[in-house]
């Protein structure tokens, strides 16, 4: 999945992916989450609303459902 980094408010650098049409079709097959921490696409289990599950990647409650992240205005 295509993403890029952003300033959080805690003034970390962290991922967010990019609403393209590969975005899209994560989306639309569902349950899957992104990590803001490492970028990592989550599969599997993540529900649409999901918000700081644990990261299998890297360990950090930074996954959030792909449907949570376009309502935040986390996917760009």
């Amino acid at each position: 999945m295509t993403k890029t980094t952003y300033l959080a408010k805690s003034g970390k650098t962290q991922f967010r992916p990019i609403a393209n049409k590969e975005f899209e079709r994560y989306l639309l097959n569902g349950s899957y989450g992104f990590c803001l921490s490492c970028g990592e696409l989550a599969d599997g289990g993540v529900e649409p609303d999901a918000r700081k599950y644990t990261c299998e990647a890297c360990g950090e409650p930074k996954v959030y459902g792909l449907e949570e992240l376009l309502m935040m205005g986390l996917a760009r």
